[in-house]
């Protein structure tokens, strides 16, 4: 009797399984399932990387503009306009913040001997939440060195640097990167360095130097 009852127990079970085998009434949840966490892994993909590129993107047009800008000055530059075209890089990354932008606008001037061999004339460095830039012109003895790219300048000659850099950080993956790169603070900075030559001669900027002269390139 006991070996009948188990043996039918046997049997039915054994049908069960077959007919739950059988069975493609779940089939859609398993695949949803399975699925989900790759489509919503590639759509914040696809969020992050489009605006990683907008920010990158203004990251350039800020530093195209302030360089231009500057180099448009005829012969001279009041510092007091320095400071406004600094400002209006700064607002070109909105609605993006601006509170990790630096902006720094330069005056090389090459040396007689070697169109490569730069001299910093003057340097204005200018952040995001500054309401002025700092700019510094140092003695003509005391200016610091600078490489000018190949073919950008003659011996004697000029141009305006304009180099950017924005610290950003992610939207979403900052949660998951916190571990490693973004930590304490850190993000991941985009740069941007344009040469662009000066319209005219090169611009005086409206500040003395330490010695009392003139800024000049």
């Amino acid at each position: 009797m006991i070996f009948k009852f188990t043996n039918r127990l046997a049997v039915k079970a054994q049908s069960k399984f077959k007919s739950f085998g059988r069975r493609t009434e779940g089939v859609a949840a398993v695949e949803f399932a399975l699925i989900v966490p790759i489509m919503v892994t590639l759509l914040i993909g696809a969020v992050e990387l489009s605006q990683a590129i907008t920010v990158d993107r203004r990251v350039t047009q800020v530093s195209t503009t302030t360089g231009d800008l500057v180099a448009r000055a005829d012969k001279d530059i009041p510092k007091t306009e320095v400071d406004d075209i600094m400002k209006v890089g700064s607002w070109l990354m909105k609605p993006y913040s601006n509170t990790t932008l630096k902006v720094t606008v330069s005056a090389i001037q090459s040396t007689s001997a070697s169109a490569t061999a730069g001299k910093v004339s003057w340097k204005c460095v200018f952040n995001g939440t500054d309401t002025a830039a700092t700019c510094t012109c140092p003695n003509l003895t005391d200016r610091e060195d600078f490489v000018i790219p190949t073919g950008l300048t003659t011996t004697s000659d000029s141009i305006i640097v304009s180099d950017v850099v924005y610290n950003y950080r992610p939207l979403v993956f900052d949660v998951f990167l916190k571990a490693n790169r973004t930590k304490n603070g850190l993000g991941y900075d985009l740069t941007e360095k344009v040469y662009l030559k000066p319209r005219g001669a090169c611009p005086a900027l409206g500040i003395k130097r330490p010695d009392g002269t003139d800024c000049k390139c």
